[in-house]
């Protein structure tokens, strides 16, 4: 296998294909989309929503980090080593523990991509990554000016970003108030409530009396009303991606996590679980750094090159992960 390395350049568009979350400020029961100021297009300042680079780049290593480790066997890790490929480790006192030296780190970046990609800390040293992941910027009136202008054909139909904003409300029912789950509590189900009068019983005297209340016992009501700000379905997002001098292993792993990424669902930002933040990327917007190839067709060849590297250096790389526990 070629050791030979390859750089790339990765911009476009994205478009959002439900609606997408990405929590800052909270007012009340609202949260609010994530914010940053930027200089608009007649010099003015603006506080617009952004979503930040480190939300991608947190997705794409965990998929990556979760890669490695399947093609390794799924084998039980160190809590130091767990937290290392999936989010960067942490970097401990000196003389805490052993401190890698230079060969030790080259070996780190030959054997584990997940790292030599991603970055980490950990051993007394400070990895750097060998991606860099860009902000997405919704591509609208206030932006044009700062994203490519082949993203931007027709200025004249961009809409301004507070178009593109809305506030979704949710609510939240109290399920203790159902009476038909009741069973399901301690105390309310029937078995646990008092035998009603039998026949033949003498009939309840009803003497007057206040108007029923909740028994204080039922505890906080938990049905609330809330709602979160987000950014619609179909808005076009400027992002971009960086790769420097990066091998064939990882250009397979970092293949192989945009893949799982898309499987998943290719969500990004919070409530995922409930539809939000689907993202769709077009791979040819994947630009080798030289003209002729395309990412999409770059990477599309020997995506074997994980399983190669892990099953010729399995053991070696576990070793190598030791020296971070």
């Amino acid at each position: 296998m070629s050791d030979q390395s390859s750089s790339y350049r990765i911009e476009g568009a994205a478009t959002l294909l439900s609606s997408l979350v990405h929590g800052g400020d909270h007012a009340g029961t609202v949260g609010y989309l994530r914010r940053e100021k930027i200089i608009g297009p007649a010099g003015q300042p603006l506080d617009i929503p952004v979503v930040s680079g480190n939300a991608f780049r947190g997705i794409l290593r965990d998929h990556a980090a979760h890669l490695l480790w399947a093609a390794l066997g799924s084998p039980p890790l160190p809590v130091q080593v767990f937290h290392l490929l999936w989010s960067g480790g942490a970097l401990a006192k000196a003389g805490a523990g052993h401190v890698l030296g230079a060969r030790q780190l080259a070996e780190v970046r030959r054997l584990i991509p997940v790292v030599s990609l991603f970055g980490g800390s950990g051993a007394g040293k400070i990895i750097e990554g060998k991606l860099m992941v860009g902000k997405m910027l919704p591509i609208c009136v206030e932006t044009a000016h700062l994203v490519p202008s082949d993203l931007v054909s027709d200025p004249a139909g961009l809409v301004s970003v507070w178009d593109m904003l809305q506030i979704e409300e949710f609510t939240r029912r109290d399920d203790t108030k159902r009476d038909l789950l009741h069973p399901a509590i301690a105390g309310l189900s029937p078995g646990q409530l008092e035998t009603p009068p039998q026949e033949g019983a003498a009939l309840l005297t009803v003497e007057p009396h206040q108007p029923a209340v909740e028994d204080d016992t039922d505890g906080p009501a938990q049905q609330m009303r809330y709602g979160v700000e987000t950014i619609a379905a179909g808005t076009r997002l400027h992002w971009w991606m960086a790769l420097r001098r990066i091998t064939p292993v990882e250009r397979s792993l970092i293949a192989g996590a945009v893949d799982s990424w898309a499987e998943a669902g290719g969500h990004i930002g919070g409530r995922s679980a409930t539809g939000h933040g689907r993202l769709r990327l077009d791979v040819h917007q994947w630009q080798h750094s030289t003209p002729t190839t395309t990412v999409g067709q770059a990477l599309d060849v020997q995506r074997d090159h994980l399983a190669e590297h892990v099953a010729e250096h399995g053991d070696a790389i576990v070793e190598a992960l030791g020296w971070f526990a």
